[in-house]
């Protein structure tokens, strides 16, 4: 009887603990995402007058119900820039480009785009990428202590290790694209988009900008043919959910605009 009291109150104080630290990782979260947004807004790079700002509300909105409760609260921000390019940010901050936003074709792609970033914030991929910049941080520091102790040889051989280290966290991995190209579909489905939009989408990306993709500073970033393929795969692989939709893209003049 002592001891199943014993164990209890064992696994009581270590889920105490467990959540005291999930707490203190979403607060860390948060005010990343806070600072990205604050470094934006500073340099004036946030646009607040988007003739596209209702439809990315209307449509982030319908794309967050239907990635379920998290703890943080989307939100959606429209960018300065010419490129089609999108990114996320901890905290659930998803920011566009203007540019991605005027090369759009209809609602169902922008649903896919906003899918795509709200995949990796709920697949967990932004705060592994902060994980792992933190753990580079940490090794440039004990590096820099190990070089002021050694010889220039040294001092080389760091700077190579460095400038590959640096390379290696640049961004998502190849599996992680992948994933949020699913997720991210499914996503859009859910919230009662076409999920081709991913397809038509990434097919206008490989005619405007061959297959350097949509998203900057990804680590082993994929062919955009090849996504398009694992797309194509993926939704005949679940007829349930993807059958229904239609494959060819509707005629349509770009995004509503307000």
């Amino acid at each position: 009887m002592r001891f199943r009291r014993l164990f209890s109150l064992t696994l009581a104080f270590w889920a105490v603990l467990g959540a005291a630290a999930l707490a203190d990782t979403h607060a860390d979260e948060a005010k990343m995402g806070r600072q990205v947004y604050s470094d934006l807004a500073g340099k004036d790079q946030i646009v607040r007058n988007s003739p596209y700002a209702a439809i990315v509300q209307n449509v982030g909105a319908r794309i967050a119900a239907a990635a379920g409760h998290q703890w943080y609260r989307e939100r959606f921000y429209i960018v300065r820039g010419n490129q089609m390019n999108a990114f996320s940010a901890p905290g659930g901050y998803v920011f566009v480009n203007e540019g991605l936003l005027r090369g759009i074709d209809n609602v169902d792609e922008l649903a896919n785009v906003l899918g795509h970033e709200t995949a990796h914030l709920i697949l967990g991929h932004v705060v592994a990428r902060n994980k792992q910049a933190e753990r580079r941080n940490m090794l440039t520091n004990i590096g820099h202590w190990f070089v002021n102790a050694t010889s220039k040889g040294s001092q080389n051989t760091y700077n190579a290790a460095t400038a590959a280290s640096t390379y290696t966290f640049l961004g998502f991995t190849r599996q992680q694209e992948y994933d949020a190209d699913r997720t991210g579909a499914l996503l859009a489905a859910r919230a009662g988009f076409n999920p081709w939009g991913s397809v038509w989408f990434s097919a206008e990306v490989l005619r405007v900008q061959g297959d350097s993709g949509y998203e900057q500073y990804v680590q082993q970033h994929p062919s955009t043919n090849d996504r398009i393929a694992h797309l194509k795969a993926y939704f005949k692989s679940n007829p349930q959910m993807f059958a229904r939709w239609p494959s060819r893209m509707p005629s349509s003049s770009g995004l509503p605009m307000s």
